[in-house]
């Protein structure tokens, strides 16, 4: 391989052009003196003046490429290429993006031209046909200090409109990527969205956010670009974007209007191609209080004693998307003190909290509910909150923590607060742990609130309600909120959620009848009896109020 000066001078393209005899040296002289009186590359001077076809001076740069780069000169990249490579993937990877050819193709410095999985996975980031060139790895460093800024991308040069080449559409088609990911992502938190999917096609990938619990088409990605935005997720996630056969999981940070919003990140491999799915964690809503939840005042009371005990346990119960997460992160806002040590144990930690000690279970390294919370009791926590019980170790230790001291919260998938004790004792643990543990468990589901902007409230009198609507409400006369739908709320009449709660205090009556293997029905009985409000009935309460709706409230507590 060439080296030093003569290899220097051997490279630039001018003195191959007059070796090779495609030029002469008068005609090298009047290109460089052209280009520099307009300031055209080299090659854009020759093709102008005629002395060369645009296949011969492809020809001639891609044997200067094959060649080895050795000196700094050699090396700087068309700024057409800037932005395509993060410095950390060109300094792990030993590349650097150089130019493109006449066909948009992006040729690529590489140590290793053989290294046929960078190849593959530059073409998959940039979504562009990549040809490799052989760089000696002395020269690439060099580059990499002197064209890389502290952002960790390449600086861009302005490049005027009206000079725009083949090569720069192929970069506008990168940029579209990186543009339509954060246009996503954008529109996504403006419309207040919770998830966004990404859902590959035979023909595109369609593009879908969840608004207030339910999924609206936000738009279609091109099937050619498809690739190209699956790959700009996983970047951003820090995922494996050569593994297109296994599931991932990653985070990431979006800045938006002033405020950081959490992303985690989920790729499933299907039939076309893999589906990205977005979880977006608002740190605006980090703030919410209890009083913020929208439980009525009885409930709240009943709640906020229970989470003043010393010890036991307290259970939020309900399906996924329930709300089940911030009514614990309210919680623990409202228990964090300077005098109380609180850990969390979660999957994955959604909120971080200052002041509170917080882990995420890893289970491929072994790190589970059941083995930190096994760490945690002998740590000297005041207050102990595990993101999900799923399984009976974990239900046991939790128990047993609450029966030494601990204030223990916890989540359960059941459908009402009864549920979740008969599903203690399904996983298998002894009912008197169970009656000697519980001190308060919350049911809740989250229905939308009707749309402030196009609500139109209708009185509601016995001629004119349905059989169906005075059974609900159970009163003569009534004014509630019809939904009309307008631009604000996608046309459905409905603009965020609002909390349905169930508040159940384990009371001596119902302590007794766990003891004795009551089943579910005999334990909701006794809670009514002693005062508890089930779900619906805080619904209707909340429907009265013109907050939502009859419909909603049967469709989520159906």
């Amino acid at each position: 391989m060439l080296t030093g000066e003569s290899a220097a001078q051997s490279l630039r393209l001018g003195d191959i052009l007059v070796k090779r005899g495609l030029i002469s040296e008068k005609q090298l002289n009047n290109s460089l003196d052209y280009q520099h009186e307009t300031g055209a590359r080299l090659g854009e001077a020759l093709i102008h003046l005629g002395y060369v076809t645009p296949e011969r001076l492809e020809g001639a740069l891609l044997w200067q490429h094959s060649y080895g780069l050795t000196a700094l000169a050699e090396l700087v990249p068309n700024p057409s290429t800037v932005g395509l490579l993060t410095e950390k993937f060109c300094r792990a990877r030993h590349v650097l993006p150089l130019d493109f050819d006449r066909h948009g193709t992006l040729i690529l410095a590489m140590a290793d031209p053989s290294d046929v999985v960078t190849i593959d996975d530059v073409r998959l980031i940039t979504g562009i046909s990549v040809t490799a060139v052989t760089a000696i790895p002395g020269a690439l460093e060099e580059a990499w200090d002197e064209v890389f800024t502290n952002k960790g991308r390449l600086e861009r040069e302005t490049i005027e409109p009206e000079r725009a080449g083949p090569d720069l559409l192929v970069l506008a088609e990168y940029d579209k990527v990186v543009s339509l990911v954060e246009e996503i992502l954008a529109a996504a938190v403006r419309q207040g969205a919770s998830d966004i999917h990404f859902e590959p096609q035979a023909d595109c990938m369609v593009v879908r956010i969840r608004v207030d619990g339910m999924l609206h088409r936000l738009t279609d990605v091109r099937d050619e670009m498809k690739e190209g935005v699956v790959s700009r997720i996983k970047i951003l996630g820090d995922m494996d974007i050569a593994e297109r056969r296994l599931c991932q999981d990653g985070r990431a940070t979006f800045r938006f209007d002033d405020r950081a919003v959490d992303l985690r990140i989920a790729s499933i491999p299907t039939v076309f191609g893999e589906n990205v799915t977005i979880r977006l964690l608002d740190g605006a809503l980090a703030d919410i209080t209890l009083e913020d939840l929208g439980m009525g005042e009885e409930d709240l009371a009943e709640f906020r004693r229970s989470l003043k005990r010393p010890w036991g346990e307290i259970l939020v119960t309900g399906p996924t998307g329930s709300g089940k997460s911030t009514t614990l992160y309210a919680a623990l806002g409202e228990l964090n003190a300077p005098d109380v040590k609180i850990y969390t144990v979660e999957d994955p930690v959604e909120r971080r909290i200052p002041g509170i000690l917080q882990s995420q279970v890893r289970a491929n390294i072994g790190l589970t509910f059941s083995t930190m919370l096994r760490s945690l009791v002998r740590s000297d926590p005041d207050i102990i909150m595990v993101g999900e019980i799923r399984d009976q170790e974990t239900a046991l230790i939790a128990t047993e923590a609450s029966l030494t001291g601990h204030l223990v919260l916890s989540t359960l998938h059941t459908n009402d607060a009864a549920s979740a004790i008969t599903r203690l004792m399904e996983m298998g643990l002894p009912p008197y742990l169970i009656a000697s543990s519980l001190e308060c468990i919350v049911a809740q589901r989250l229905a939308r609130r009707v749309c402030p902007k196009c609500a139109q409230m209708v009185t509601l009198t016995p001629s004119k309600m349905t059989a169906g609507e005075r059974k609900f409400l159970q009163v003569k006369k009534a004014t509630i909120a019809k939904p009309v739908g307008c631009n604000f709320c996608f046309n459905t009449g409905y603009s965020g959620r609002v909390g349905l709660f169930e508040v159940l205090a384990v009371s001596r009556e119902i302590r007794a009848l766990v003891l004795e293997h009551a089943s579910a029905d005999d334990l909701r009985d006794q809670g009514t009896a002693s005062g508890t409000r089930p779900l619906r009935e805080d619904g209707r309460l909340k429907v009265l109020e013109g907050l939502t709706t009859i419909e909603e409230v049967e469709r989520v507590t159906a």
